[in-house]
């Protein structure tokens, strides 16, 4: 999951481990450049979730994104199911 910058990572790079099942999924909020180009192939895989970068307008932003990433992690190393925030694939978002 990158939400903080978009030249964190090389595209290229996370491409290659994508395709080769290094990671099985990428979640991408900035990219380098910005905005993600309309051919990029983030759009195209089935891999990789692409959000809008505008989600960070408050000083709260911060610690509510990891109170809920933490709740998350807990009940998925319990393989649980009780996730919050659950991305709706079928609805694109």
């Amino acid at each position: 999951m990158n939400i903080g910058r978009g030249d964190l990572i090389k595209n290229e790079v996370l491409i290659e481990a994508l395709d080769a099942g290094e990671l099985s999924h990428a979640i991408l909020d900035v990219f380098d450049p910005e905005p993600l180009g309309k051919g990029h192939p983030f759009w195209r895989m089935e891999n990789v979730t692409v959000t809008p970068h505008l989600s960070s307008k408050s000083g709260e932003y911060l610690p509510r994104t990891f109170a809920i990433f933490e709740k998350n992690m807990r009940e998925y190393l319990k393989a649980g199911k009780d996730f919050t925030n659950v991305i709706d694939l079928s609805r694109g978002y």
